[in-house]
């Protein structure tokens, strides 16, 4: 083989090299540290898919994901995560967490309230509710209005309260029975959330980082 015929086979060779490393780095990232999402639907409204001053019902907003934050740490009250409601679901949901492992969430007379796990009630006080939704959280059946969250799990509603399919209804988008008599399905297993949503990318006039709110 000639010098010109190995300059161009080495050549090839390093070009190969480096897509393969590529490939690898992007499908590592988007497994383990970020990953791009983008958002459906008006549950998270106004916080998410707020756009044009209307809650959007289609696609809207697009956000980056932190998957590495939970490697190291649990998912704390307030965040924005992404997640299958059990591991055998096909789409991916996108909810802020409410009730962490061990404490009891009661819906009453529109209002959060939490008993921590050494056993005080606060009210939770969220900002982030718009207008409509503020001091308005109404549980989807009468006599499931409590949620005791087990350890492993976490209680998770959408922002959007009166739009939003969450752990009020099992995550059912239609009102059955079976929720009732399966109050387990109310909860998401840490295993099957995905990661925290960190910043809006776009729309660019949307571009903003995703803080955790102060209770």
């Amino acid at each position: 083989m000639n010098e010109k015929a190995k300059k161009i086979l080495m050549w090839i060779l390093d070009l190969g090299i480096n897509v393969i490393v590529i490939f690898i780095l992007v499908m590592v990232m988007q497994k383990w540290i970020v990953a791009p999402f983008d958002v459906y639907g008006p549950s998270m409204c106004n916080t998410l898919n707020f756009l044009n001053n209307q809650c959007q019902s289609a696609y809207g907003d697009k956000i980056i994901l932190n998957e590495a934050g939970y490697l190291f740490g649990s998912p704390e009250r307030g965040d924005i995560v992404v997640f299958k409601p059990t591991k055998d679901s096909e789409k991916y949901f996108i909810k802020r967490v409410i009730g962490l492992p061990g404490e009891t969430v009661s819906l009453k007379d529109g209002k959060v309230y939490v008993t921590s796990v050494d056993g005080k009630t606060f009210e939770l006080i969220e900002g982030y509710l718009n207008d409509k939704n503020k001091n308005n959280t109404q549980p989807f059946f009468n006599d499931l209005d409590t949620f005791k969250v087990s350890e492993g799990h976490y209680f998770l509603m959408g922002d959007n309260r009166w739009e939003s399919t969450d752990g009020r209804s099992c995550f059912a988008s239609t009102i059955s029975s079976e929720c009732r008599k399966n109050p387990d399905k109310t909860l998401v297993d840490r295993k099957d959330i995905r990661g925290k949503a960190v910043l809006v990318w776009w729309p660019v006039s949307e571009m903003r980082i995703l803080h955790n709110p102060t209770y």
